[in-house]
């Protein structure tokens, strides 16, 4: 009996390997992320956050202790008649 067309899109369409099964070195970013385990990935996560938050903030507090040069005004208050 031969495959059908959707027996043979099937097998060619087939899942990778788990990403635990890739070496390392062949890894992609994205499969790397995804085998660390869930609890780990959300505190990497909210550590970035907390940082970009807290550089947001500090940003914010030094630019209220250091505000940014006003740029002098020169008008020309000569008037010719």
């Amino acid at each position: 009996m031969l495959p059908t067309t959707s027996e043979k899109s099937s097998a060619k369409d087939a899942p990778r390997k788990s990403f635990r099964e890739v070496p390392v070195p062949q890894r992609s970013l994205w499969e790397s992320w995804a085998v660390i385990p869930a609890k780990t990935r959300l505190k990497i996560s909210l550590a970035f956050t907390g940082f970009a938050l807290a550089g947001l903030i500090m940003s914010d507090k030094l630019e209220q202790w250091l505000p940014a040069a006003q740029p002098s005004s020169t008008t020309s208050t000569s008037k010719t008649s």
